[in-house]
């Protein structure tokens, strides 16, 4: 009764998180162009035409449409599809493996926390892919989850004097580094996005799990960088950015970073 009850629940997880994930593409598209997210009804971004409910279904109407806007025919980005499902997927993940993912016991602030953080990662990936920034509203989203984290330790009893100095700590592992490399290279080198998104990531996982998520997400960058070469075939033009990579690598260690950490430490050290 207790797996039937998870399933089902995990299933309502991400059909939630597939709703939120079509805010996401809202967020996406507006906030670089400094347009309101919070007016305004949702509109082919081709012929500017106000959609119909039916065609704001996520994940199906994409499907049933044909990938085309039922107005003027133009092509609707793959983004949006990928976006609701990628959203969909990080919150049942959260719920099965980070908030305890045992029915009810599972929905807490811990999963709510961590769905804020895992939605404001994805958010920073596709922005900053696209047009280099990184909004503060998303590394702010981050701490407010962590903040959600905190409260659940404090409600649940595993709040500790060792558990809180690792976020504080993880504020300063890895944006401090970034904030020398920022000030030695006068700003060329790492921006200041970069900077708030891994103090917000750091307060998060803790210090540990951060690191590890710096290391992976230079894995991250260098394995894209050498397949985009492979596939294109010629020397690579114009800035690759790193929040996309730091957005993935955090993403992951949410779930295995401190587990790395401590089977490095255990093996080597």
């Amino acid at each position: 009764m207790i797996e039937f009850l998870t399933a089902y629940i995990a299933v309502i997880v991400f059909v939630f998180g597939t709703v939120i994930g079509s805010f996401l593409n809202v967020l996406i598209y507006r906030l670089p162009i400094g347009m309101d997210f919070k007016r305004g009804n949702s509109i082919c971004t081709s012929c500017k035409h106000k959609l119909n409910w039916k065609d704001l279904f996520p994940l199906f109407s994409w499907i049933f449409l044909g990938g085309k806007c039922r107005y003027c025919k133009a092509k609707i980005s793959s983004r949006y599809p990928i976006v609701e499902a990628l959203n969909g997927a990080s919150y049942v993940l959260v719920y099965l493996f980070l908030s305890g993912g045992n029915a009810i016991e599972g929905l807490n602030l811990k999963l709510l926390g961590y769905m804020v953080v895992m939605s404001a990662l994805i958010v920073v990936s596709w922005i900053d892919f696209e047009h280099q920034i990184i909004p503060d509203s998303m590394w702010i989203a981050i701490f407010v989850g962590g903040l959600f984290i905190v409260g659940d330790s404090l409600i649940n009893g595993y709040f500790s004097k060792e558990w809180i100095i690792s976020r504080v700590i993880g504020l300063f592992a890895v944006s401090g580094l970034f904030f020398l490399i920022a000030f030695v290279t006068q700003g060329r080198a790492m921006g200041g996005g970069d900077i708030k998104l891994m103090a917000a990531v750091g307060f998060v996982l803790g210090w540990k799990a951060v690191l590890i998520s710096l290391f992976m997400s230079a894995f991250f960058g260098v394995f894209f960088s050498i397949g985009r070469k492979i596939i294109s075939k010629k020397e690579m033009k114009g800035v690759v950015p790193f929040g996309p990579f730091l957005a993935m690598g955090s993403a992951v260690c949410a779930f295995v970073g401190e587990l790395i950490f401590d089977v490095y430490f255990n093996l080597f050290i």
